[in-house]
């Protein structure tokens, strides 16, 4: 029993040490994806990067593009934009899908804009500037409420 103990401690350091390279690291926006370049050129090019940082993961890297005004733009390993959050202004109009505008201007939220928005393969889910998170499947069908 000692044995088997000692092989299974000995197996999980050898994976962390493994793993101990797989940690954030700043790259430049060259480095990027192509679609994640070009993203950006489509709807931020009036900003001013401050940083770009590559996340390693088993499968790729992961992208974080940081802006002087603190947007922060998310990118998957293979350039798709997986998040967009803009701390004092909207989100572009030009990055959110029709469906989810329609809903946002038709329903109750005069004076509200999308502060964020993220999708996975699933679902996609706004946050709006008054505080009201905003659910939706990947057919764009409301799923939820979240304040």
């Amino acid at each position: 029993m000692k044995k088997i103990i000692i092989s299974a401690l000995v197996l999980i350091g050898g994976f962390i040490s493994a793993n101990a390279d797989d940690r954030e690291r700043p790259t430049t926006v060259d480095k990027l994806p192509a679609p994640a370049q070009q993203f950006l050129n489509e709807h931020f090019k009036d900003l001013t990067i401050a940083f770009v940082v590559e996340d390693p993961k088993m499968t790729g890297s992961e992208y974080e593009v940081t802006y002087t005004d603190r947007t922060e733009v998310d990118f998957a390993s293979d350039g798709t934009w997986k998040s967009v959050e803009r701390k004092y202004s909207p989100v572009p109009s030009s990055v959110i899908p029709d469906k989810i505008e329609d809903f946002v201007a038709k329903g109750n939220f005069q004076g509200q804009y999308v502060k964020s928005i993220s999708r996975n393969a699933y679902s996609w889910e706004i946050d709006l500037s008054g505080g009201l998170e905003i659910k939706f499947d990947a057919s764009f069908n409301l799923i939820g409420y979240d304040d």
